[in-house]
């Protein structure tokens, strides 16, 4: 028995062990989301590692088009490359193959009796796409590593352990075990099946120079960052703080390998504040020998938002016109969905299909999350719409906190998000830092944990590695000198009750 795919049941939780493929002739492919179907990628691949040695799929045509003589054949060709002889390298029908790992890559006995054999016209998994730029937008199935090594799958922990886990980042293209480029690195990557080596570099042929993947060209703006500001060309040279930006073809005071030549699509001019590995927004290396690396968020969002792309409640009653995810996705229009809607809201009532015209951004279901959308892409078949709630204050009265849709009358109100420094007789107030840099308000009410809006954690699968709570603190730039100030890492998010716009957040040190 050779085993070329297995499907996993997921209501058994077992694995039925199958002798074909989806490619094998006389089987048909039929969706079924109470299986998912593993192929071998030997079988499937529709392109080569290397000299094509293990390359298994269902070519059967020469370079110069002529048709494979089937290998167990000697007509019109005599040879002694029989299946029997050359167990393990899959010498089946008249498929293209290279049992003895030559160079050139697969060939086949060809059915001309003037042409004995003639490599195969099959492409390097390397050369199949190319990558601009550096890659981030890379889409293609290369899955080997420079050094030959395969690839671990995006969606395994094992045996490498790591935190680009596709469900977290669906716009990053985690199919598989390809490779990708997901935190701008010099070029596409992947976590290997070597225990001893966690990653390497993948070798991908780099695209000529006046070809440019749609995708990898973000909107410039000059005097305002859309999204996370990749696309930001402007002159800012200063981090939050003041401090002046070091030039990226500079290595002093601080070293690093982010330069013009390494990133040349990414504008690394002068000392300008860039985005060019993905991060939350632009940001530079400072000329302060203590401080590596500083933000520009001073830099202005672009105003790309009216009153009416805001929601509230739970968004049930959002009527805008919005209709991408907040990956980007285009959404998928209603109409086409309407029966899987209809299931996962079960019986209890009818979806109002009045409100769900097009493809625009609602909440059918009363997702306490927000409004959200199908999309046609399969690996995200839904996902929630970068829509913010409409601003609600969160008030202080007498050291107590409360959160209201009212307005606080003359009672004086401090912002929860975004905020002013505290006195020193308020110092029960939290202050919640990205990269050191204070984003919001919170109340101690236990040891160890700290109550804040909703608003500042909008999505519930943030990665929380650069978050923190500053507790003691009395100025929320971090200047002077604070006594009593404590550091604590943040663990867990929970989030309110349907309804709620307050979330708690677990300390850990």
């Amino acid at each position: 028995f050779l085993c070329r795919a297995f499907a996993y049941d997921r209501v058994t939780k077992r694995c039925h062990w199958l002798s074909f493929n989806s490619l094998t002739n006389g089987v048909r492919k039929k969706q079924d989301h109470a299986f998912d179907l593993y192929e071998k990628k030997d079988y499937v691949r529709n392109c080569i590692i290397g000299k094509g040695a293990d390359y298994k799929g269902t070519i059967s045509v020469t370079k110069s088009g002529i048709q494979c003589q089937a290998w167990n054949s000697m007509i019109p060709h005599e040879h002694s490359f029989l299946p029997s002889s050359y167990r393990g390298k899959d010498l089946r029908e008249n498929y293209c193959r290279n049992p003895r790992g030559e160079e050139g890559g697969p060939w086949c006995f060809t059915t001309s009796p003037e042409m004995r054999h003639e490599v195969c016209d099959i492409p390097l998994c390397s050369e199949v796409e190319c990558m601009t730029c550096n890659g981030e937008s890379y889409r293609g199935p290369m899955d080997h590593t420079e050094t030959g090594k395969e690839c671990q799958r995006w969606d395994l922990q094992r045996p490498h352990k790591h935190k680009f886990r596709p469900e977290r980042y669906p716009d990053k293209g985690f199919d598989d075990n390809y490779c990708r480029n997901p935190d701008g690195k010099l070029r596409p990557w992947c976590y290997t099946l070597d225990p001893n080596t966690p990653w390497e570099f993948c070798a991908i042929k780099t695209c000529e120079e006046s070809v440019m993947n749609s995708t990898e060209a973000a909107a410039e703006t000059s005097t305002c960052i859309q999204g996370q500001g990749e696309g930001y060309r402007g002159t800012v040279s200063t981090i939050w703080s003041g401090i002046q930006c070091q030039r990226w073809d500079s290595q002093f005071p601080h070293q690093h390998n982010i330069t013009p030549e390494n990133f040349k699509c990414k504008d690394l001019r002068e000392n300008y504040c860039r985005n060019p590995d993905g991060s939350e927004s632009p940001w530079c290396f400072t000329t302060d020998p203590n401080i590596r690396i500083g933000y520009c968020s001073q830099i202005p969002k672009c105003d790309v938002s009216n009153e009416q792309d805001c929601y509230r409640g739970n968004g049930k009653t959002y009527m805008g016109n919005l209709s991408k995810t907040r990956f980007g996705l285009t959404c998928s229009t209603w109409d086409k969905n309407i029966e899987d809607l209809r299931r996962h809201i079960q019986i209890f009532r009818e979806p109002d299909v009045s409100k769900l015209k097009k493809n625009y951004c609602r909440n059918p279901d009363d997702d306490f999350h927000g409004p959200w959308c199908y999309t046609d892409d399969p690996l995200v078949p839904w996902d929630y719409c970068p829509i913010s709630r409409c601003e609600y204050l969160i008030c202080f009265w007498h050291c107590q906190l409360c959160y209201t849709a009212i307005p606080c009358a003359s009672t004086k109100h401090l912002r929860v998000v975004n905020g002013i420094p505290t006195q020193t007789n308020e110092g029960w107030v939290v202050s919640l830092t990205y990269r050191n840099k204070h984003i919001c308000g919170g109340t101690l009410i236990k040891e160890e944990w700290v109550l804040t809006a909703r608003q500042c954690f909008p999505s519930r699968y943030k990665d929380l590695k650069d978050y923190k709570a500053w507790l003691g603190v009395h100025n929320i730039k971090g200047k002077g000198e604070e006594k009593h100030k404590q550091v604590r890492n943040i663990s867990q998010l929970v989030y309110g009750p349907a309804g709620s716009d307050l979330v708690l957040l677990k300390l850990s040190r």
